[in-house]
């Protein structure tokens, strides 16, 4: 048993010591975990080549079914030609969106943008203000942000369908659940990943998933005015809210990735990577770090460490 004069002042400097000894594991493992810019950079590079193979493997993919004879037939054709293709047509979209569970639904719009062919109940439906239509109907393939239609999050794919003398005679759109596009990016224990679109919106926010579809900051009123018309992401989202980054707002549909600062989102620092196959940008941030996310981390390492020091400075006190 300890006496009480074995609490003296030589065993509190023995706690004391031990305590500090016992921190160096905690120290080193801090800071060889805390994530550094160019971490960040590989990341964010890695990132964005798995979000540039997605889209375009999705874009190709709606482009090759595009080609198919039966899609094409169909576009091409009027009147009663069209109706006696539309079954197989329609035979050709259905096997696709139930081989993919992705893929909630294809549709084929005219030369006007109007739904004529769809897998599910929408036909006569007027997409011809949307951008990835208007692309497609322009002969290029399209990917959209998320957009908010039908009660769920998607992002759709269009391709150009031709004619046979090359002429363009529709585009066939696959809308894709959000959720294949959301499961690209990463968490780490002290750093996230967001997806930003030309306007400053995230399309995906692994730090928090409810500033999903928010803008960094205030819009001015030609872009806002733009998406309003344009239903840039859905008939059920034609506006977006704002965060409070408004630089980084700025700088983002500016494209000026090189002036963005850490302060810009409260972060210790960041990497940001621009995707080739869209306008959009990865960034990957580790936010500045606050006392209480501080003291949440460190509260049981401190608390271990202390008990290791006062059980070896017992058994020092003992063996003394």
């Amino acid at each position: 048993m300890i006496k009480p004069r074995a609490f003296n002042r030589s065993f509190w400097l023995r706690v004391l010591l031990l305590f500090i000894i016992a921190l160096i594991p905690l120290v080193l493992f801090l800071a060889l975990t805390a994530p550094n810019s160019s971490d960040l950079q590989q990341i964010a590079q890695r990132t964005a080549n798995e979000l540039d193979r997605l889209l375009t493997l999705r874009e190709q993919q709606v482009f090759t079914v595009a080609a198919f004879p039966s899609i094409r037939a169909y576009a091409s054709s009027k009147g009663a030609a069209r109706a006696a293709r539309a079954a197989v047509a329609l035979n050709e979209l259905q096997s696709w969106s139930a081989s993919d569970k992705n893929v909630r639904e294809a549709f084929i719009v005219d030369k006007n943008g109007a739904v004529s062919l769809t897998t599910l109940d929408a036909e006569g439906i007027d997409f011809s203000a949307r951008r990835f239509v208007q692309d497609a109907l322009a002969g290029q393939l399209a990917a959209s942000p998320v957009a908010r239609d039908r009660g769920e999050f998607s992002n759709y794919y269009a391709a150009p369908i031709l004619d046979n003398s090359g002429d363009i005679a529709g585009a066939l759109v696959a809308r894709v659940a959000a959720q294949e596009l959301w499961s690209v990016l990463p968490h780490g224990a002290n750093w996230y990943a967001v997806l930003s679109d030309e306007n400053g919106v995230r399309l995906d926010d692994s730090g928090d998933p409810s500033r999903r579809l928010a803008s960094f900051g205030g819009m001015d009123a030609v872009r806002a005015t733009r998406i309003l018309n344009e239903q840039t992401y859905g008939v059920e989202l034609p506006q977006v809210r704002a965060t409070q980054f408004n630089h980084a707002q700025q700088l983002l549909v500016q494209g000026a990735l090189d002036q963005l600062r850490p302060t810009d989102f409260n972060a210790d620092t960041f990497a940001a990577q621009r995707l080739t196959s869209a306008p959009w940008t990865v960034l990957v941030i580790a936010p500045q770090s606050t006392v209480p996310a501080l003291a949440a981390q460190l509260v049981i390492p401190l608390i271990a460490a202390l008990i290791v020091a006062l059980i070896g400075a017992l058994v020092l006190q003992r063996l003394a």
